[in-house]
Protein backbone atom coordinates (compact mmCIF):
# COMPACT_ATOMS: atom_id res chain seq x y z
CA UNK A 1 0.00 0.00 0.00
CA UNK A 2 1.16 3.41 -0.69
CA UNK A 3 1.13 5.62 1.99
CA UNK A 4 0.29 9.59 1.74
CA UNK A 5 -1.27 12.61 3.69
CA UNK A 6 -4.95 14.05 2.90
CA UNK A 7 -4.89 17.80 3.48
CA UNK A 8 -8.53 18.87 4.07
CA UNK A 9 -9.97 22.32 5.28
CA UNK A 10 -12.66 22.46 7.64
CA UNK A 11 -14.26 24.74 9.61
CA UNK A 12 -11.88 27.01 8.58
CA UNK A 13 -9.01 24.42 9.94
CA UNK A 14 -6.17 23.51 8.03
CA UNK A 15 -6.56 19.52 9.11
CA UNK A 16 -4.09 16.77 8.15
CA UNK A 17 -5.10 12.90 8.09
CA UNK A 18 -3.10 9.84 7.15
CA UNK A 19 -4.02 7.46 4.17
CA UNK A 20 -3.20 4.60 1.86
CA UNK A 21 -3.81 3.11 -1.48
CA UNK A 22 -4.66 -0.32 -2.41
CA UNK A 23 -5.31 -1.98 -5.32
CA UNK A 24 -7.19 -4.65 -5.92
CA UNK A 25 -8.33 -6.32 -9.03
CA UNK A 26 -11.42 -4.62 -9.64
CA UNK A 27 -9.66 -1.06 -8.78
CA UNK A 28 -8.92 1.12 -5.81
CA UNK A 29 -9.72 2.06 -1.90
CA UNK A 30 -8.54 4.56 -0.05
CA UNK A 31 -8.21 4.59 3.21
CA UNK A 32 -7.81 7.53 5.73
CA UNK A 33 -7.47 7.77 9.53
CA UNK A 34 -9.31 10.22 10.62
CA UNK A 35 -8.37 10.43 14.21
CA UNK A 36 -8.53 6.64 14.63
CA UNK A 37 -11.29 5.31 12.74
CA UNK A 38 -10.24 3.99 9.46
CA UNK A 39 -12.73 5.66 6.33
CA UNK A 40 -12.75 3.69 3.44
CA UNK A 41 -13.27 5.63 0.46
CA UNK A 42 -13.90 3.53 -3.06
CA UNK A 43 -16.65 4.09 -5.80
CA UNK A 44 -19.70 3.52 -6.18
CA UNK A 45 -21.90 1.69 -8.74
CA UNK A 46 -22.94 5.03 -10.36
CA UNK A 47 -19.09 5.96 -10.37
CA UNK A 48 -19.21 8.73 -7.49
CA UNK A 49 -16.99 8.38 -4.59
CA UNK A 50 -18.70 7.07 -0.95
CA UNK A 51 -17.29 6.39 2.20
CA UNK A 52 -17.19 3.56 3.96
CA UNK A 53 -17.24 3.18 8.40
CA UNK A 54 -16.70 0.36 10.42
CA UNK A 55 -19.35 -0.56 12.92
CA UNK A 56 -16.99 1.10 15.64
CA UNK A 57 -17.41 4.56 14.12
CA UNK A 58 -21.11 5.26 15.66
CA UNK A 59 -18.85 5.14 19.12
CA UNK A 60 -16.57 7.45 17.67
CA UNK A 61 -18.64 9.43 15.41
CA UNK A 62 -17.64 11.58 12.29
CA UNK A 63 -18.83 14.39 11.46
CA UNK A 64 -20.17 13.98 7.89
CA UNK A 65 -19.40 17.64 6.79
CA UNK A 66 -15.67 16.11 7.58
CA UNK A 67 -16.02 13.10 5.60
CA UNK A 68 -17.31 15.14 2.79
CA UNK A 69 -14.33 17.20 2.76
CA UNK A 70 -12.15 14.58 2.29
CA UNK A 71 -14.16 13.10 -0.71
CA UNK A 72 -13.89 16.46 -1.94
CA UNK A 73 -10.57 16.31 -1.77
CA UNK A 74 -10.60 12.85 -4.15
CA UNK A 75 -12.57 14.46 -6.08
CA UNK A 76 -10.56 17.80 -7.22
CA UNK A 77 -7.53 15.27 -7.27
CA UNK A 78 -9.39 12.82 -9.43
CA UNK A 79 -8.95 9.90 -8.23
CA UNK A 80 -9.91 6.62 -8.56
Amino acid sequence: MEEFEVPVTYKGKELLFNGKLATFSHGYKLYVDVDGTEVIIERDDHGDLRALLPDLAAENTIDKGLIEAIIEVFRELQVL
